[in-house]
């Protein structure tokens, strides 16, 4: 059996994925501003041989419900986790940061920047998961609601933003274009850095990207949505695919997909690593797992978890006739959170078994209660009926959750061959693809903008 990747799923703010959780007396989540908070957990992932971290992030909020929000720390209070990773990377040697930047809102040429920046302050350790933005109180906080498209042309936008940030990153600099000559003074050759002259229908951009070659110049591309558009988009740009399913049936499905898309793109299917969510409760008996398992869900607010489910797919669950089946459903929002009920369900379900298996599981991903062997084993089984790369631990409470997982359920992957027990060296692409692997590869299409002639 393959050996697997192994991330976590995090974000800089109080609540995460079971809303009402930072109550619990040993959630450390209720420090989420301090560094020492984030650098702790940065220290037991790299102990554990995790292969990254994995960042999400929002500008958007429940709009409806703001109150609420503010109260039980739905989405609010939340910072910039980007502003994180330098200091993370200074107490780590390993393990790589993913970060999510929006193509709806941010500017191609400062996003670039970025990422070029934290490139080279990592040694390479760096990934960028592209989204598109759906939620309206974004449009509002940017004042451009020009910018809120409807979904399937949010992804023709983010094609454009792909093109414009591979022109940036590997077509305006050449890589012998730093000679840092002190006897000639040269430090750049002008001839070797060229000007890009982007105009398309969503963006305009004339200029040089300002940042020299970093190591893997292209952060590592990831992508999350399992809309047909949105896998589409990344069987066409993304390295690494996160995907939820509620079966192996569907995960398997959904892997040949995006993987069969990648070939008709000429990309090597093998390129593109997939990974799906992972909540895990670790007991030494089952017994005791499904103990604090219960209680953690205790502290659930069922109030903050049904806005957060309206605020990512537009849909209020408490406003339709509980009774009703939940069907013929239509939204520009959260797709993949309603495909869960509906064509990823073997059966119709009414809005009130909807409203309960969310309120049970929330956005969470595969969810394992168990001992370690009793995770391992299903770890394993999941690997074997889907081809999944690997996985995305889901925290409960913290660091709790990492600890348990490192200490106990690591050991048991290691010993079964499935999981590293030394970390390779380079850079995030090459721990993912192998060594020498540090930029895109050929077949990916960032590449035909090495050739100065596609720039303008």
């Amino acid at each position: 059996m393959k050996q697997i990747h192994l991330g976590v799923f995090e974000v800089n703010s109080i609540n995460h994925l079971t809303q009402g959780i930072w109550a619990h007396p040993e959630q450390n989540r209720v420090h989420y501003r301090k560094i020492g908070y984030w650098t702790r957990i940065a220290k037991i992932l790299e102990r554990g041989k995790f292969d990254f971290m994995f960042f999400a992030d929002t500008y958007g909020y429940p709009k409806e419900r703001t109150e609420l929000a503010f109260r039980e720390a739905t989405g609010l209070p939340g910072n910039d986790p980007m502003l994180l990773i330098p200091a993370l990377s200074m107490v780590t040697e390993h393990l790589a940061f993913t970060m999510t930047t929006s193509t709806s809102y941010e500017a191609p040429f400062a996003n670039a920047r970025r990422f070029s920046s934290l490139d080279h302050v990592t040694d390479g350790r760096i990934g960028w998961n592209v989204v598109t933005t759906s939620n309206k109180t974004a449009a509002d906080l940017f004042g451009r609601e020009d910018l809120f498209l409807p979904h399937d042309e949010r992804y023709d936008s983010a094609d454009e933003y792909m093109e414009l940030s591979y022109k940036l990153f590997e077509g305006s600099w050449e890589d012998d274009a730093v000679k840092i000559d002190r006897e000639n003074r040269v430090f750049t050759d002008p001839s070797k850095v060229h000007k890009i002259k982007h105009e398309g229908k969503y963006f305009k951009l004339t200029g040089y990207h300002s940042s020299e070659p970093s190591l893997q110049r292209t952060p590592v591309i990831f992508q999350a949505g399992s809309s047909d558009r949105g896998r589409a988009f990344a069987a066409k740009h993304a390295e690494g695919v996160f995907l939820k399913a509620p079966t192996t049936e569907v995960l398997r499905e959904q892997i040949k997909d995006i993987r069969r898309r990648a070939r008709e793109y000429g990309r090597d299917p093998a390129a593109v690593k997939v990974f799906t969510g992972l909540s895990v409760v670790v007991g030494r008996t089952k017994e005791e797992a499904e103990r604090k398992h219960t209680e953690y869900l205790s502290y659930q607010s069922a109030e903050a978890t049904l806005s957060s489910y309206a605020n990512v797919t537009g849909i209020d669950l408490t406003k339709l006739d509980p009774d009703s089946y939940f069907e013929n459903i239509h939204t520009e929002m959260g797709q993949t959170h309603t495909d869960r009920f509906t064509k990823h369900s073997k059966t119709k379900k009414t809005v009130r078994e909807v409203t309960e298996d969310f309120l049970k599981k929330g956005f969470r991903g595969l969810t394992v209660i168990g001992t370690p062997e009793e995770i391992a084993d299903q770890i394993q089984y999941w690997v074997e009926e889907t081809d999944v790369d690997g996985f995305n631990l889901e925290p409960y409470v913290l660091p709790a959750s990492y600890e348990d997982f490192v200490d106990l359920v690591v050991p048991v992957l290691q010993q079964r061959g499935i999981f590293k027990k030394e970390y390779e060296e380079g850079t995030f692409r090459e721990k993912l693809f192998g060594k020498g692997q540090a930029r895109l590869p050929e077949h990916h299409p960032g590449t035909v903008f090495r050739n100065p002639a596609t720039l303008s």
